[in-house]
């Protein structure tokens, strides 16, 4: 069940930030200035052997959510401003705007994420929410190669 909620909220998160708008401020933050570390490089998800899996995968210059064992169009491919704040060899963290509308009350908010490395084959997501409306869902996410 918890899979269920976890893939609602990516399908939904994905869906809003996609459809926002692209402002002016946006091409100061270009493409070549999301540059994950090589050791997050790769596909992260919560079950490598579910056929329902997901989480997130990186790669030199975008990122992307996993869905039911499927990437997501590339977040800095569909004009997402991100905000790198952390890249080390340990963690990598990064934050955006998110705006939408449920039913009839629009928000605004930033999403931060923070992965941290625990082995070379699992990393941890903390992270927080400044709108009530979405949040980080924490957990750990295993490496896997065949994404």
């Amino acid at each position: 069940m918890k899979n269920i909620y976890i893939i609602l909220i990516f399908i939904f998160s994905f869906t809003i930030f996609s459809c926002a708008k692209k402002s002016s401020d946006d091409d100061t933050n270009s493409a070549s200035a999301f540059s994950p570390p090589s050791w997050i490089q790769g596909a992260w998800v919560d079950n490598v052997s579910s056929s329902t899996k997901s989480g997130w995968k990186f790669d030199s210059s975008d990122m992307y959510q996993v869905i039911w064992g499927t990437s997501t169009a590339g977040y800095v491919a569909a004009g997402i401003t991100i905000t790198e704040l952390t890249s080390t060899d340990s963690e990598f963290s990064f934050s955006y705007p998110m705006s939408g509308r449920s039913g009839s009350t629009d928000f605004s908010g930033t999403l931060t994420y923070v992965f941290t490395k625990e082995t070379t084959s699992t990393i941890a997501l903390t992270g927080n929410s400044t709108t009530s409306y979405l949040s980080v869902v924490e957990g750990t996410y295993t490496k896997d190669t065949s994404l």
